[in-house]
């Protein structure tokens, strides 16, 4: 992934995305809310490892690595809590539980 903030943010935004229009992947994002940072942290480095193991888009991987940073989780978390309801459409590029 490019080091550049408007990447970044491009990425971040598309992860929101996929977490919100895939509803086990948003059940699984909202249950690592009532983690402690520490399991929270160790869950999203396995989610990503698996999704880096199984060809899933580099870019997308990368941005739900830095969901391990709290405050980027936060931010994501309340990103997601704001948009519409989910299309229910399961998405390509999710993680697998």
């Amino acid at each position: 992934m490019e080091i550049n903030s408007d990447t970044v943010l491009d990425n971040l935004a598309r992860m929101v995305q996929v977490i919100q229009n895939d509803r086990r992947l948003q059940t699984w994002f909202f249950q690592l809310a009532h983690k402690s940072a520490v399991e929270r942290r160790n869950e999203i480095y396995s989610a990503v490892e698996r999704m880096r193991a199984e060809g899933k888009d580099a870019d997308l991987a990368a941005s739900f690595h830095l969901l391990a940073d709290a405050r980027v989780f936060e931010a994501a978390r309340l990103a997601v809590a704001k948009l519409p309801a989910p299309n229910n459409i399961p998405s390509r590029q999710t993680v697998s539980q």
